[in-house]
């Protein structure tokens, strides 16, 4: 069932306006009309049925008492990699259930931090993501320029993932997470000393070099796993 996300809350019976981007999705591509029930999430969560009731107008019809979200609160930092690679991670983390995700302009990321026009293009991601996979969230996006901004975003256990550690990752997952995901290259020495200064344990995800992509999905996996 096709599920969509409403900036205000809702209750059953409200009529409201959609937005035309989600109107165009329902009427033109999806070809539905008032008999088609689909899922509205609202601003605080709640998860909805609904239907149209005419071209730019749905009824809310009944609240669906239902939490698709993870009990603890995962934030992954991933350095800035090439566009479509951080795509598929933002699409990927999203389905998997992280909470927050921080893009890191790290000293040997190979491209360059744009804020504005990275950050609305990968929460778009973000969104269509969490409609697909029934999230009662859209994650949000963050950014970090400097080392000293990646304070703001630690969580009760905090890890940087680290190709020359030994200390293969076995997570007791105690509260919320915060970990880190190097570039395409890894962490320069300073860089990753700062980092490991700031209080993020380092540990290994195993003996095979990942790609950045492939870590940050492979190391919210395992959390995920244990937070079922």
């Amino acid at each position: 069932m096709q599920q969509y996300f409403y900036a205000t809350p809702l209750n059953e019976k409200m009529i409201i306006e959609l937005d035309k981007d989600v109107l165009y999705h329902l009427i033109k591509v999806l070809r539905k009309d008032s008999s088609y029930t689909f899922r509205i999430v609202d601003c605080q969560g709640k998860v909805f049925h609904a239907h149209l009731i005419n071209n730019y107008q749905a009824e809310i019809l009944k609240f669906l008492d239902e939490n698709n979200e993870l009990d603890k609160n995962i934030t992954c930092i991933i350095s800035l990699i090439k566009n479509d690679k951080l795509e598929l991670s933002v699409q990927k983390l999203t389905e998997l259930g992280i909470k927050r995700i921080v893009l890191y302009e790290a000293e040997r990321s190979v491209v360059k931090l744009k804020e504005d026009k990275q950050i609305i293009r990968l929460a778009k991601i973000a969104k269509e993501a969490a409609e697909q996979c029934h999230r009662n969230i859209i994650p949000e996006i963050c950014a970090a320029k400097f080392i000293k901004q990646l304070e703001q975003y630690k969580s009760e256990q905090n890890y940087i993932c680290y190709e020359a550690d030994n200390n293969i990752v076995d997570i007791d997952v105690k509260g919320s997470i915060s970990f880190i995901i190097g570039p395409e290259g890894g962490f320069e020495d300073k860089e990753y000393q700062q980092i490991c200064d700031l209080g993020f344990e380092s540990i290994s995800l195993g003996k095979r070099i990942l790609r950045a992509e492939t870590a940050a999905i492979y190391m919210s996996s395992i959390i995920v796993g244990k937070c079922q």
